[in-house]
């Protein structure tokens, strides 16, 4: 009953949140978990949400979805921000309402960028979203640096190649099997992308970055047969029952794949 009454408190103050922050309406919301405070959040921010998506030229994709997917991020951050914070709210929610769109893009599967991008991509998010949770703040160039083990120029010279795949260097059309990948990402150097320091028992970035250009050789059979059988550890058989194909065609692929990446890689 005293919830109820609390609620109905904050519905008649509505009329007077419109012209509060977007900062101070989060605070409410946080305390009365309200959803015409939720629904005013949404009015005051939508259209941020709606430029970062036309920012980004999906071309034939459905509008609706596109809006739906920039919504689902700018809820996404409306949850996760700390109002008390310095920071503005449409700082914060930029780099969810984008995140959520890349990953949109390249699900999709309009976009096949490099595997070393799409890797380093998901390395990149999964620290970023980790330390944004832990700090309630977007980390600096020099965070992100230190926490991937990567030097900072470096992480601009990927920022460049991503952006150049996913971004907008190049319009997503219905055509997008006739892109150039290579142009998609001329205009960066990618021996700046390294490890800053050697970690035992792992694989420096650079050389990384060799190994999962060499699995894009492979064809998509070959490629999924390779990682069932060295990352998820399943048998010849098991493979063989899982894509349809012999336990001796598995084999054979096996050993096809292996000669090809030694050739790539030596």
């Amino acid at each position: 009953m005293k919830e109820q009454k609390i609620k109905n408190n904050y519905i008649d103050n509505i009329p007077k949140f419109k012209s509060l922050s977007v900062e101070k309406l989060i605070k409410i919301y946080r305390h009365s978990n309200s959803s015409e405070v939720l629904n005013l959040i949404i009015k005051k921010t939508e259209k941020l949400a709606y430029k970062i998506a036309v920012d980004l030229k999906f071309g034939q994709l459905e509008r609706k979805d596109i809006r739906q997917v920039a919504l689902a991020g700018l809820l996404m951050a409306v949850n996760r921000f700390n109002p008390e914070s310095n920071i503005k709210f449409s700082t914060f929610a930029f780099h969810y309402i984008r995140g959520e769109l890349l990953h949109f893009i390249r699900d999709s599967g309009l976009i096949k960028s490099p595997r070393w991008i799409w890797k380093l991509n998901k390395i990149f998010n999964d620290y970023v979203k980790n330390y944004e949770i832990k700090n309630n703040r977007y980390p600096t160039i020099e965070e992100i640096s230190t926490g991937i083990n990567i030097p900072v120029e470096g992480i601009n010279e990927f920022l460049k190649a991503r952006e150049a795949v996913y971004y907008g260097n190049v319009k997503i059309s219905e055509n997008v099997e006739n892109i150039n990948k290579d142009d998609r990402v001329s205009s960066y150097d990618r021996s700046l992308i390294k490890s800053r320091a050697y970690k035992s028992f792992d694989l420096v970035m650079e050389d990384k970055i060799i190994l999962w250009d060499a699995i894009d050789k492979l064809c998509s059979l070959n490629k999924k047969i390779l990682v069932l059988s060295y990352y998820s550890g399943l048998s010849q058989k098991e493979i063989g029952e899982k894509v349809g194909i012999s336990q001796k065609s598995v084999s054979r692929k096996l050993k096809e794949s292996i000669r090809i990446l030694k050739e790539y890689l030596t």
